[in-house]
């Protein structure tokens, strides 16, 4: 039996929260080499919530710091391409200070490795994560476009150095396929303890939607399928999201409920928006129709400062200028990760 605990907290009082985690969940890391990964998706002001809020950040290195590891480590490889993003990604967040003098770039020393996958062949992964004894992750309680929920699984994609997460996403092609390869991702590392900052949460299209909820919550685990269908539960998904039904299956975690001790109260959020289109609908739309055309990129253009970060960032060059970015049905392989990384929120999906 896996155990999820759900604690009530704010950003100001986090830190007696994740220090009772940390008794709940015993980590022996004196003399042990410690990553963090906080999941920073791209640049963003913590009160936008598209981003681990630094104040959990800062309460998790702290509590590290205390059980004298040998080493410690905090990074992450933000956005789609995390070409010179993640030093501003982190600045920008807030995440630079709560790191401190922990802060690495996990972009800048890489593995080369043979993944058993359709979609990855071979893979760039951060040394600093393979060779950690004690990893902890450190996700945001989001909705997500492609995935149903981004929180314990999609926050290891992060893994991946590089442009890979980009060709990841062509390959797969679909959000039936995107599931499979997220959960091949998440087997190279799966972590040691997982705290999940739902202070303040992000419904809608997430992961980047302009739709939040005072949560008021930190959640944790050490079985990350557990905790994301704990998650799942709380969002209200009538059935759980395919990445936690293959992870469960592939023997990664526990996706029962009845089979998961919960300390804290399990209730569904009320009103709780769920993306307009998850992978499960997203997949009956492929089957039906044989095609992907019903959920197209759509851009808000009040929002819109045309920047060009969604044209420079879609993985199948479907989008272009025109007065303002449109895609190319034939061209959009309906990733959303124009969606993702639009700094002005500006795109929805239709």
């Amino acid at each position: 039996m896996s155990t999820v605990t759900i604690m009530d907290a704010s950003y100001e009082n986090c830190h007696e929260a994740i220090e009772r985690i940390f008794n709940l969940f015993p980590l022996d890391l004196e003399g042990k080499k410690v990553v963090i990964k906080p999941n920073v998706l791209r640049s963003a002001t913590p009160e936008e919530g598209v981003t681990t809020h630094p104040a959990v950040l800062k309460a998790v290195v702290n509590e590290v710091v205390k059980r004298r590891p040998a080493s410690l480590i905090v990074g992450d490889n933000p956005g789609v391409f995390s070409y010179g993003m993640n030093e501003k990604a982190f600045e920008d967040t807030g995440l630079m200070e709560a790191a401190g003098i922990y802060y690495r770039n996990l972009g800048a020393e890489t593995v080369a490795m043979d993944i058993d996958s359709s979609y990855i062949e071979h893979a760039l992964i951060s040394r600093a994560i393979l060779d950690a004894d004690v990893y902890i992750s450190v996700p945001k309680f989001k909705t997500h476009g492609l995935t149903g929920l981004s929180c314990a699984i999609k926050n290891n994609f992060g893994l991946l150095a590089g442009a890979l997460k980009a060709e990841t996403h062509k390959r797969a092609g679909n959000p039936f396929n995107f599931a499979e390869a997220m959960v091949e991702v998440f087997a190279i590392r799966i972590p040691d303890l997982v705290i999940v900052d739902g202070v303040l949460a992000m419904e809608g299209n997430g992961p980047a939607s302009k739709d939040l909820v005072n949560l008021g919550k930190i959640m944790a685990g050490d079985d990350s399928v557990a905790l994301d269908t704990v998650v799942a539960h709380m969002m209200g998904f009538p059935d759980l999201p395919r990445t936690i039904e293959l992870a469960a299956a592939r023997g990664y975690g526990i996706s029962e409920l009845s089979r998961i001790n919960i300390i804290g109260a399990l209730e569904v959020i009320p009103g709780f928006k769920l993306p307009q289109m998850d992978s499960r609908a997203l997949t009956s739309v492929i089957t039906t129709m044989n095609s992907i055309t019903a959920v197209r990129p759509w851009v808000d253009k009040e929002l819109c400062s045309l920047c060009g970060t969604c044209i420079e960032h879609c993985p199948n060059e479907a989008l272009t200028m025109d007065e303002y970015p449109v895609v190319s049905p034939e061209l959009c392989i309906t990733c959303f990760c124009c969606q993702e990384l639009c700094p002005q929120k500006a795109i929805e999906l239709k």
